[in-house]
This record gives C-alpha cells, sequence and structure tokens, in this order.
C-alpha cells in the first residue's frame, strides 16, 4: 500500500465522523466532514465491499441510493462518495466509497457520528475560538497547527476541508484529527475533531 493510501485509510476510514456541533448544519461538506469518523469494521462492510471494489462509481450509487456528497482530494483527484445509511432515521451511521480519480472503486467504509463526545466538543469550540473566521495561514499560525496532511474539497459547494494531526491525544487507542473546512472565500467556518480506529 502506497504512503498516500496508508496516510488516507488512517485518517479517513471514512468520510469523515466527528461530533455536529451548531453551525450551519446544511452546509454539504460540513456536513459530510462532520460524519468522517470512527470506522466500524462489521459483517455489513465485509460483505458489501468485495461486490463493489473495481467496478465504477455508479454501483455504488445502486446500492447505496442517492449520494449524499462527494469529496475530492485535492492532491490525488481520489474521490469520497457519501451515502447515508438506509436503517437510521437519525443518519448516525453512513457509507462512504473510495473511488480513484477516473472513477473506480477502490475502498468501502462505513462511519459513524459522535467518537468521543464532550470531550470532542470542548476541543473543537475550544480551536474554533481561535480559528473561526480567519485564512488557511492564519489558522496554522494561531492555532499552532501542523502542515495540513492533505485537502479535500466538496464537489457540490466547493468549500475546502483540510486535515490536520491532532496530537498527544490518548483516548482508547484512537488517532485523532482536527477538521478545519474553509468557505470559497478562503475563511474558517466550520471546525471538526474527529476520531479514527481501526479499519
Amino acid at each position: 500500500m502506497s504512503h498516500t493510501k496508508t496516510r488516507r485509510a488512517m485518517v479517513y476510514l471514512p468520510v469523515l465522523t466527528a461530533v455536529l456541533l451548531a453551525g450551519c448544519r446544511l452546509h454539504p461538506i460540513s456536513f459530510a466532514v462532520s460524519l468522517v469518523g470512527e470506522a466500524v469494521d462489521d459483517r455489513d462492510v465485509r460483505q458489501r465491499k468485495p461486490l463493489l471494489l473495481g467496478k465504477e462509481s455508479h454501483a455504488a450509487d445502486e446500492m447505496f441510493g442517492e449520494r449524499h456528497d462527494t469529496l475530492i482530494d485535492d492532491t490525488t483527484g481520489d474521490r469520497w462518495l457519501i451515502y447515508r445509511h438506509p436503517d437510521e432515521s437519525f443518519s448516525e451511521s453512513f457509507y462512504v466509497v473510495e473511488t480513484s480519480p477516473t472513477g473506480i472503486i477502490t475502498g468501502l467504509f462505513k462511519c459513524k457520528r459522535n467518537t468521543e463526545g464532550l470531550q470532542d466538543v470542548r476541543k473543537t469550540r475550544k480551536l474554533a475560538d481561535v480559528a473561526y473566521g480567519k485564512t488557511p495561514t492564519e489558522c496554522e499560525a494561531d492555532a499552532e497547527l501542523s502542515l495540513p496532511l492533505f485537502t479535500m474539497h466538496s464537489e457540490s459547494s466547493g468549500a475546502t476541508a483540510r486535515f490536520y494531526d491532532a496530537p498527544n491525544w490518548a483516548s482508547h487507542g484512537k488517532s485523532h484529527y482536527y477538521v478545519l473546512i474553509f468557505s470559497k472565500h478562503g475563511l474558517c467556518e466550520e471546525v471538526r475533531i474527529i476520531g479514527v480506529t481501526a479499519r
């Protein structure tokens, strides 16, 4: 597995599932990123994955129905197709289908919101106080963030999500990442923290 693929698997494990905080919840990329968090390794994913790998993206649409959003990696061009779980009225779980730039399916993840509860809420609010309304460079300097691991943008809204490592956070063996979302004007409008468990 390439360094890029390994890094992507560690961070996203699927689009995306942090805590949904107050704010613009209908913003496509805000909603999608807030759902990319704790990957759930269950029988459902193991059964579906072989039916999708190597096929074109429309196979995922046929399997999961209406697509919520598509996130595009600004460096590699890989895409993340986001689908709500059909059996959950409150959309606690999401499927994320990863594809190559040419639309060939390369991965499948199932994600669940709210990985760390109030811990995430408190840390997110603290980071938001520093980052809101600022440019990426200002956020990185003022919040003392490292360079972003990668960036993605929403196909539907054009907003950008930048993912940062969240060091010194030991919680049940999970890795945590900061996600800052920037509007088309380049200013931070959303902050998320995602916790990722094993694939």
